[in-house]
């Protein structure tokens, strides 16, 4: 999954898009940057690295690192959002990355927030704070705002990934996984430490550790909603 191949790429990109920079994005009104940051710590956090969304993917590139040597030498946010909603839209066939992962305002909303943050140090604040994960409170609301569906099945979640393990049969299978842990010991640590143990014919180091992103409230709520029959 990737939104930036190279430099060069960024910069033919950005000639063409700084004419009508929000054009591609077909706006009719101001983004909502609270939609964009909820919407991409949900489907695209689970492959891309985003400080200020708190997302540690590691499938895709940092976005943090793939636009800050473009800022740097003077593009400006807006081309930056626009090449954004150009590579959702036109994701290449060959990449992990599926096209129109998400579509219409969502899609422009995204790119508006990434084009927003990106490079920025802190944390967000006011209404950006509570977006997406933050705001969170059941199992099943965590699931889907931290982008577990992007990388499990889960039928009862309508999760269709194929990245991570199937999590259906995860009740029945997690209190065997490791002798001396019970089903909910196995299923935090995979949550907060996933490179402690790694079910077999998947690779070590994709999933992200959501040690101090989750509350412990949320994670109890996430555990139990996995573990539920």
């Amino acid at each position: 999954m990737s939104l930036v191949r190279n430099k060069a790429k960024l910069a033919a990109l950005g000639v063409a898009l700084a004419v009508m920079p929000l054009a591609a994005c077909g706006a009719r009104d101001e983004p909502d940057l609270s939609n964009g940051k909820a919407q991409f710590v949900q489907k695209c956090g689970s492959c891309h690295q985003l400080a200020r969304a708190g997302t540690q993917g590691k499938v895709g590139p940092s976005l943090d690192v793939a636009f800050r040597a473009a800022l740097q030498s003077g593009f400006n946010r807006e081309t930056v959002q626009g090449v954004v909603r150009d590579q959702i839209k036109n994701a290449l066939s060959r990449s992990v990355m599926p096209r129109n992962l998400v579509t219409g305002h969502d899609a422009r909303d995204v790119a508006a927030y990434v084009a927003f943050v990106t490079g920025k140090p802190g944390e967000d604040t006011g209404a950006l704070a509570q977006a997406g994960l933050a705001g969170a409170t059941t199992g099943a609301q965590i699931f889907t705002a931290a982008g577990c569906a992007g990388c499990h099945q889960l039928a009862k979640a309508g999760a269709t990934g194929n990245i991570g393990p199937g999590l259906d049969q995860l009740a029945a299978a997690a209190g065997k996984r490791e002798p001396g842990k019970s089903a909910q010991q196995y299923v935090l640590e995979s949550i907060t430490d996933p490179t402690a143990s790694t079910v077999s014919g998947f690779g070590k180091g994709v999933m992200p550790s959501f040690k101090g992103k989750l509350s412990d409230k949320q994670l109890k709520a996430l555990v139990d909603y996995l573990l539920a029959k």
